[in-house]
Order: C-alpha cells, then structure tokens, then sequence
C-alpha cells in the first residue's frame, strides 16, 4: 500500500494522485470510475491501432511520372500439332519393334498421335490405351519431346517448354522450368533477352513462322512466368495469316518500404518466396503447384507436362485426371498475388490473309500514363505516435508515465531484498 501511495502521489498519469489526496469517498469513486474509463477507452483505441498496423498497413498509390519507367515486353509461347510420319515410324521401330505390316502398328501409331496432341484438356484421348502394359515403361516425357525433334526454336529469344498443351517454344524468362528434358542436364539451350522499352517507345514483338503447312497456337503472357492455357492471350495462326495486334499494360509496383514487411502484413508475395516444387513463386507456378497436388491426391502421378521429377502418369493414370478433370486441374487453389505484377489485356486484333506469305503475329504495346505502386500507409512510426496519441488523450501520460511504473516497481522490489538479508544478518539477542 506503501507503494501504491507513493507511486499514485508522484506519478505523470492523471487522475492517480486524487485517489490518495481526497478525503471524501465520493471523490474517490468519481475519479476511480473516471481512471477505468479512460484505461478501457485506452485500451480500446491502442487495439484498434495495432489491428491496424498488423492487417490493414498498405496501400495502393496512383503515379503518374511515366517518362522514367521501364517495361519488359510480352513473351510469347508458339504450340504446333505437326509431326512427321519419318518421326513416327523410328519411334515406332525404336520403342516396339514395329513396322507397317505389324497387326500393332497402327495401334501403337494412334498412341503417338495422342501423345502429340495430348492436351489438359483431351485427356480423354488415351482410353483406348489404359489396359494396354506394354506402355507403361515407356516415358511419355520422352515421347512427346522426341515427336517434336529437331528442337528448333523459331527465333534466338525462343527455347523449348514442356506446357499444358504440349511441348511448344517460348521466349518467358522461366523456360528453364519447364523443360521438355528427363535429365535437366541435357538442357543446354540459351536463349537472347529482347531489350527493355520505354514510356515513349514503340514496342513490338513479333513471331513469324517457318512453316507454311502447319497451324499453330501463340499465347502472349507476361515474361516473367510460365503460359498456363487459361490465363493467356491466344491466337490461332493458320496457313499465311498475317495477325497484328494491341495489348494494354496494366502494372503495379512496390516501394522499398512494403518489401521488408512480412508477407502477412503486406499481403502480397515476392518472387523469392519459393514453392513447394519451384523456386520462385509466379501465380502460374502456384496454379501448377496446386494441380500437382490434387492430381498426386486423386491419381498417385503427375501428368508428364509437369515436368518436376515425380512419378509421371501411365495412360491409365491420364485417364484418371481426365475423369476427374473439374477437380484437379479447376482446383481452387489460395495464390496470392505478387507485390510486382505486370497484365497485358486485348484493345484490338486484325486479322489478313496473303497468299505466298508464311503466317506471322505482330502485338504492338500501348504502355500506361498511369500505374499503381503498394506502399506502406501505417508503419511503426505511425504506430508508436497513434498509441502515444491515445494514451495521452484519455490518461494524460506519456513514455516517462511508464517508466515510472518500472521504476517504482524495482524500487519496491530492491528496498524489500534489502530489509531481507539486513534481517538475516542481524545477531539474534538472547
């Protein structure tokens, strides 16, 4: 009691002092219920702040200072279903034997094509061959890889992917992540950067066909992850189409600030946050991620275009994913977004066909005046002044108050110890 006294008499918080000096009872109440309301009302606003500083610190900024910006432009990913019959029939001698006369021949040969147009989506296609043994020690990887060979990129800024619809050539700076290769070793393919664009530039990219028979799919993404069929631009080139488009950039960035911040508070995530089978971390890559668990969950293998070193489906078990397509590959999968993200969307197309000609796609990019950067609006500085403000509202202390509580405390604390061992040590009179 002794200390509360003393402490309630000296100390910078308001209201304390009136609880030992007034004399009436009804005084004492009035400022003992006051103090309560102030603490809880103190209480209550520092909560609220923290809850703040914990889950609502950042913010989305306009700018509008483009002359300074840098942009990467669009990769591209190029797919064809073409296929020699020269290819098929050594894959056919080298893996079963078989020649035209063979009674297998042209079951063995209806796999090949299956293989080459297997898709996400036609799954479907490899019944026929669920119950067939002789398949399952041959590696699809490998199959589909070698029915594209040569492996021949169309361009020096194109290398080979292994993707959801096929093994096709990409310019994305993640190829290496998809490799249409058993052995990631034997991939010794390097590809060129294209060079950066600015605000002001005119920024083209273009992808021009060698082969006038063939059809082929191109997918425009982001350079800085994989194609992944549902979340890209897509066009159909057949025989001699010329296609020129223009893409919009959508982009938001982030300031040094919200970067040091955990991934909880900022909400967001950096590429260096690695996922489970990659890396790096790109919305694409969780997506994949996600489906590779569910199709490990519901068929014990892997569909061979996820190329990650686990066990790769038979016929049988792509038949399985297929059955179970709107679970596996539909999965709702909790991909945060990136603190750093670039999104190209569709202004216009048009579409010409000249006779002679090889077919080709040109996007033109109509780069923003305008973005949005994630910044942090509540940090610790803000915190510390906002429980200082409410604290000084409602109790009229500040950091000393506090420090005075310790102080009292060790006070009381040191003088017991003391009187203690100089009571011990005092002779016993008899």
């Amino acid at each position: 009691m002794d200390l509360l006294r003393t402490f309630a008499s000296e100390s910078s918080i308001h209201g304390l002092a009136h609880l030992v000096r007034s004399q009436h009872w009804l005084e004492k109440a009035f400022w003992l219920a006051m103090l309560a309301f102030s603490v809880v009302c103190t209480v209550s606003i520092c909560n609220m702040h923290w809850e703040r500083f914990q889950n609502n610190a950042t913010v989305l900024n306009v700018e509008t200072d483009y002359l300074s910006w840098v942009f990467r432009p669009p990769a591209a990913t190029v797919c064809s279903a073409h296929v020699s019959e020269e290819k098929l029939s050594q894959l056919l001698q080298r893996y079963w034997q078989v020649d035209g006369n063979h009674s297998d021949y042209e079951h063995f040969r209806l796999f090949l094509l299956t293989v080459n147009g297997a898709r996400f989506d036609n799954l479907m296609t490899f019944e026929p061959f669920i119950n067939d043994t002789r398949l399952d020690s041959v590696s699809v990887i490998d199959l589909a890889r070698e029915l594209k060979s040569p492996l021949t990129p169309p361009w020096k800024t194109f290398a080979p992917v292994l993707t959801e619809v096929g093994v096709c050539y990409s310019s994305t700076m993640l190829y290496g992540f998809q490799s249409p290769y058993s052995e990631r070793a034997q991939d010794n393919f390097t590809k060129e950067n294209p060079a950066d664009c600015y605000t002001l530039d005119v920024c083209r990219t273009m992808v021009a066909m060698n082969h006038m028979d063939t059809k082929n799919d191109v997918y425009i993404h982001i350079e800085q992850d994989v194609m992944t069929a549902d979340s890209s631009i897509h066009y159909k080139l057949d025989q001699h189409d010329i296609i020129s488009s223009s893409l919009s950039v959508e982009q938001v960035v982030a300031s040094k600030a919200l970067k040091q911040l955990s991934r909880r508070r900022r909400k967001c995530r950096l590429p260096t946050e690695r996922l489970h089978y990659f890396s790096v971390y790109t919305i694409n890559l969780c997506r994949i991620s996600c489906r590779i668990e569910a199709a490990l969950h519901l068929c014990d293998c892997v569909p061979f275009f996820y190329n990650i070193g686990k066990t790769s489906c038979t016929p049988a078990g792509l038949y399985c994913l297929a059955q179970h397509f709107r679970v596996w590959y539909t999965t709702n999968c909790t991909c945060q977004p990136l603190c750093e993200s670039v999104s190209f969307r569709q202004v216009s197309v048009k579409k010409t066909v000249l006779e002679q000609a090889n077919s080709k796609l040109e996007t033109q990019i109509i780069y923003p005046r305008m973005r949005m950067k994630r910044d942090v609006l509540f940090d610790i500085s803000n915190l510390i002044v906002s429980l200082g403000g409410g604290a000084a509202l409602f109790l009229g202390c500040s950091f000393i108050s506090f420090v005075e509580v310790i102080f009292f405390v060790l006070e009381y604390v040191t003088k017991k110890v003391y009187r203690y061992y100089r009571r011990v040590d005092e002779p016993v009179q008899s």
